[in-house]
């Protein structure tokens, strides 16, 4: 029995010292580093290399011929790579790098904020007019924001050709044609024949008589004052007294920008609030998107169409407003949505970090794309470059291509990857350069 377990512990430290020494008995100082991640990329060329020395690069594992610091094979770590940008954990935190999948035009939405104001819904807004000629002795409704109703009195009116009318029709009574010439000056001034019950023949019959309102709603505008004279309607158009407007629904107008537009649809749900009530959400669609451009603003109008019949909202108020945009059908099918954030511009090309899967650890590789001519509030449309899926860094980006800068890696400064200036090749390139 004690003989089996001298035998097991025996090739328990057997395996044990093959592990440590190998098959040559020595330590394997010269071996290369064995990445913790153990990660690869397929297909990419294998050497080993120097981290201080990036040209170093042999085809087997060794020391560095500069310095003497053992080589690492390329494939294992990503910041040997001079395509590929890598920080520790620590510094990605501090950086606040943060990523994001590239998301397909069909199920893109981005958030447009747009401001606007409250206005009347035209449909709803009347001109209330005095057809009767006259001048006015008196305004019941004498200024505006006030509340009519259909059949209100509004005014009171002298009219000598109402007067002339009634005489007529008093005293020719046998005379055809001249009642009908009343019948229809009564009918033309909007008055029915049962006001002449209101004139005492017999008495004083010269006196004003009242006019009544045709629509309900709210006074937006008066445009008289007592003592005005009234247009003769077979002079003239008949004279206006108020603008008003039906206020139980109203439309809200927003400015849009035209690189809004290829997100903006008739239908989409829109969300706004308004400085008079805090806290408030309110909530209609998108039902007409205007066809012309402002020439000053240069905006479009995108009007929703509200219920107000608890009277919160009035004419002119200014709101925020929301839309929940979606981009209208691309031209290939094939694009990608990403927010502004991703993308680094530098006038001439655009770029994005994307994260490389074949690394366990954060590794971005810089990649060119192509945006579409139309972005739309946070949100910019790929055309080239990125497929749906694709993880990308939405925050961060600057702070990745820094360290791509200074490490002489491919940037959105420079898509080719430069050797860092530390090294023999990088000084060679400075004084080339500055010859």
């Amino acid at each position: 029995m004690k003989r089996i377990l001298y035998i097991t512990v025996a090739l328990i430290l057997g395996v044990i010292a093959g592990i440590r020494f190998g098959n040559t008995g020595h330590p394997q100082d010269d071996s290369p580093l064995v990445s913790f991640t153990n990660c690869s990329a397929e297909g990419a060329e294998q050497f080993f290399t120097c981290g201080m020395h990036q040209q170093v690069r042999l085809g087997q594992p060794g020391r560095c011929p500069a310095c003497g610091m053992r080589l690492v094979e390329n494939r294992l770590l990503p910041h040997q790579n001079p395509d590929l940008v890598s920080l520790s954990n620590g510094e990605l935190l501090l950086a606040n790098v943060r990523t994001q999948k590239a998301v397909p035009t069909i199920a893109a939405r981005s958030k447009i904020l747009l401001n606007g104001r409250v206005v009347p819904d035209e449909s709803r807004v009347f001109e209330q007019v005095s057809y009767l000629p006259g001048r006015i002795e008196k305004l019941y409704v004498d200024k505006a924001g006030m509340f009519i109703r259909k059949g209100q009195p509004i005014a009171s009116v002298y009219s000598k050709e109402l007067v002339s009318v009634i005489e007529a029709f008093a005293f020719n009574q046998n005379t055809e044609s001249i009642i009908r010439a009343a019948r229809n000056n009564l009918a033309s001034w909007n008055l029915d024949v049962s006001v002449l019950r209101q004139f005492d023949l017999k008495g004083d019959y010269r006196r004003p008589v009242d006019i009544y309102a045709d629509f309900s709603g709210t006074v937006l505008r008066k445009k008289v004052s007592e003592g005005a004279a009234l247009a003769n309607l077979h002079m003239g158009q008949p004279t206006v007294l108020y603008e008003v407007a039906d206020l139980s629904r109203v439309w809200v107008v927003l400015d849009a920008y035209e690189e809004d537009l290829p997100w903006i649809k008739e239908g989409l749900p829109a969300e706004f609030t308004t400085a008079a009530h805090p806290g408030k959400c309110f909530r209609a669609v998108v039902n007409f998107i205007a066809p012309s451009v402002d020439p000053i603003s240069r905006t479009i109008a995108i009007r929703l169409d509200v219920d107000n019949k608890e009277g919160l909202l009035k004419p002119d108020m200014f709101v925020n407003a929301c839309i929940m945009g979606s981009p209208k059908e691309a031209e290939s099918g094939n694009e990608v949505v990403i927010p502004k954030t991703a993308v680094l511009w530098t006038g001439l090309r655009s770029v994005v970090y994307v994260r490389d899967p074949a690394y366990d650890v954060p590794a971005f590789r810089c990649r060119e794309v192509v945006l579409s001519d139309s972005p739309a509030g946070e949100h910019y449309l790929i055309m080239e470059g990125l497929e749906a899926g694709e993880e990308i860094v939405i925050n961060g980006a600057l702070a990745l291509d820094a360290e791509a800068q200074l490490s002489g890696k491919r940037s959105m400064m420079n898509l080719k990857p430069q050797p860092m200036a530390g090294s023999f090749a990088g000084r060679k390139v400075y004084k080339e350069k500055n010859k």
